[in-house]
């Protein structure tokens, strides 16, 4: 009984750390595309114009976040929630 219940704690830890980077890294695409799409609309421009402004915007953003190394803040956020496995792990070692 104990060791499904660490088992399970250990993968409820699991799913939410994988929440947690799939949020910070949809987060942080999502900004860039609601900036690109917002800042056109502050000038009378028309619609095909403020929406080339906006693809001109977000492209260079958007090619970045490709080439980005997401291993230093998602392994920021992994070191977190290490501290919280390694007890469970180790409980499930003995």
């Amino acid at each position: 009984m104990r060791m499904a219940m660490l088992r399970a704690a250990r993968a409820v830890l699991m799913a939410v750390f994988a929440l947690f980077v799939a949020a910070f890294v949809g987060l942080s695409v999502y900004a860039v595309l609601q900036f690109g799409m917002w800042w056109p609309t502050r000038f009378n421009l028309g619609a095909t114009t403020r929406l080339v402004l906006a693809a001109l915007t977000m492209l260079p953003f958007l090619l970045l976040f490709t080439v980005l190394n997401w291993s230093k803040p998602t392994g920021w956020i992994a070191a977190r929630f290490n501290r919280l496995v390694e007890p469970i792990d180790r409980a499930l070692g003995r």
